[in-house]
Formats: structure tokens, sequence, C-alpha cells
């Protein structure tokens, strides 16, 4: 079977290659000027005082929970996501408690964060699912850390994602929007928490030697900062073809029967995944089996993390995002795809569902 048409592609090229070259050339490796520089730009264009640049998005989230001083008791997470929110509420001590998601917009709902809040309730996590923003959740006396992992360039009522919550985290894995390889950033307002992330990212060293608290190696490289600058600087154009291909694929998959993800009012979203719902009585497995045979290079949607292995002794349960996952799959989505391209796919689909 040969996939014509992934179902994501980085957009990395001469540009990228040049950067690393110079960062190789000049031999600060790690911690110098170019990771300040990708920081700045991240800081600027996510409308924070702070941007703190780490090895990955997972990272980013174990080290905001840790700066914020939770290590027991319970996190909120929306059960429909890769497991990463809710391992990193576990890897620091507490317990995930995995709230359903909205029906229509696929992620966790304010409503659904204040039923599920508790005395044990220690932090939230709400997630920009698929670079759809979040209507984020205000809990007063606990803190909000926004998982944006998906979401740079995407924006609700004009603000951007990456401005919500106290601590606001990103991804720059290959199937995001803007990428480094791996890597990821903690993006705050507040001076003290996010010179603890500093810390805490860098062997918990406050200053050469100083060490002023047991603390990981969760360091971005300069090489990877390299890629990022040059990544951010065409960010909007990525997000503009992005734009254009889910809008053919919004416009034609209603007619193929197929449920969408619905946007908040007053938001604008990246498109970092596009992803669908067959109708009940449809197959799934059967659909992406199908694409995949004819060349294209779709997927699951994502993960119940009610059904997940690592979080199955948790006992919860959340229909609407167990439907969600049975039934969703994901299209390719990214610049390097023509028209003829998303023609292709939309036959495709329609092959696969007749």
């Amino acid at each position: 079977m040969t996939i014509r048409i992934p179902i994501a592609k980085p957009e990395l090229g001469d540009e990228e290659i040049a950067a690393v070259a110079r960062v190789l050339e000049s031999g600060m490796l790690i911690s110098g000027r170019v990771v300040e520089e990708f920081e700045r730009g991240l800081a600027e264009r996510c409308g924070r005082r702070h941007a703190i640049a780490v090895a990955n998005g997972t990272a980013a989230l174990e080290l905001a929970l840790r700066a914020l001083g939770v290590d027991g008791g319970e996190v909120l997470v929306p059960a429909l996501s890769w497991p990463s929110p809710a391992h990193a509420a576990a890897w620091v001590g507490a317990t995930p408690r995995l709230i359903d998601i909205d029906d229509a917009t696929w992620n966790g709902a304010p409503a659904g964060f204040a039923a599920a809040r508790s005395d044990a309730t220690r932090a939230a996590i709400a997630i920009d699912q698929f670079g759809v923003p979040a209507e984020h959740p205000v809990l007063e006396g606990l803190p909000v850390v926004e998982d944006a992992a998906c979401a740079i360039g995407s924006t609700l009522h004009g603000r951007p994602c990456g401005s919500f919550g106290d601590v606001s985290c990103l991804s720059f894995h290959p199937r995001k929007v803007l990428t480094t390889g791996e890597g990821g950033a903690c993006l705050v307002d507040d001076d003290g928490l996010a010179e603890r992330i500093r810390i805490l990212r860098n062997h918990g060293q406050r200053a050469v030697g100083e060490f002023a608290a047991p603390g990981p190696n969760e360091r971005l490289t300069e090489m990877q900062a390299a890629i990022g600058l040059v990544q951010l600087d065409r960010l909007d154009a990525m997000i503009a073809r992005r734009r254009e291909i889910a809008d053919a694929y919004r416009a034609a998959l209603p007619g193929l029967g197929l449920a969408v993800q619905a946007h908040p009012d007053g938001a604008t979203v990246n498109e970092q995944t596009f992803g669908a719902l067959v109708p009940d009585g449809v197959s799934r497995d059967a659909v992406i089996a199908s694409l995949q045979a004819q060349g294209i290079g779709a997927g699951i949607l994502s993960y119940a993390l009610t059904q997940i292995g690592s979080l199955a002794g948790l006992g919860q349960s959340a229909p609407i995002a167990e439907d969600h996952v049975a039934r969703g799959f994901a299209l390719p989505v990214h610049t390097a795809m023509s028209d003829a391209d998303v023609a292709d796919v939309l036959a495709a689909l329609g092959a696969a569902l007749a």
C-alpha cells in the first residue's frame, strides 16, 4: 500500500537548513541567543510576557504543573485527547479526573469543569482540541493550564490561543502547524512563575552551579529554535493554506453524511487537524482502511482517556468522548497539498463511504 497523500507533512526547506547550519557553525548548541530569540517571538505571537522553550509539549505540561505546586489531589482533564495531559498530572503525583466533552466542539466545557470540581481538585487543564479554541473555565482559587499544543495561531474573540490560563503549553511536534521536530513551550505572564519554570527545565539551576531544586533537563536546543524562528515567520501563510483545505472539506463532508467539529462563536482556527465522525452503523475502521488502500493517509481521530490502559484503573467514563473516538477519523491537512490532492481525498472518501 502506497500513501500518495500523507495525513501530515511538515513544511521544511532551504531556510530551515540554512538556519540550522548557522547554529552549527557558531558552536553554541544549547541555551544561547537563538533560543532566547525564539522565546521572544513566541511570547509576542501569543500575547504573553514570557515564553520558556522546553524539550516537548509533554514536558511543558509537567513543568507547568510542578511550577504551580501540584503534587497530589486531582487535576481535571478533558477525556478526548492524546494522553499527555492526563499522564502529566499522574507523573507529578495527582489523579486525573476525566471530564466529558461538548458534543459539538469536542472540547471540555466550562460547565463540565465546574461540575467535576471537588475538594480534592488542585488544577484544571483545558485543551484547545485540534486547534479549536476552548471556552476556558474560570475556577476561583484554582490554577488553569491551557493545553494549546495544537493551537498556535488560533484565536477566540481576538485573543490568541496560548494566552489563556495561568500557564499555556505549546507543542512543536511534526504533526503541529509549527514544528521544530520535537519541542514545546510554557507561556506565562507572572514573573515568578516564569522563573520557576526556567529553573526546573535546566536541572533546577537558578544560575550556573546554583541548584535551587531538583529538576530535569528539559531544554530546547539552538538548532530546534532556529527552525522554529523560520516557521514562526511564515506561520500565517501556513495557516491560510490549511484553512483553504479545511474549508473545502467542511463544505463537502455534510453532504456525505459526516459530522465535523464545530467552531465556537468568535473563534478563528489554525486547522491543525481535520476530523470527522461517521454516521451510526458505518464502520470507521473500514472507512480508514478504504482511504489508505486508495493512497490517502487517514487515521484515527484521537483517544478516549477513559479507555486507555495507563488510566484504566481510574474507573471513569465519558460517553461523548468514547462515541467520538469510536466514530472519528482524521483527514490529511498540510501545506504540501494541492487543490487536486484535496479533490482526490474527497473522491476517495466518497468511494469509501459508498
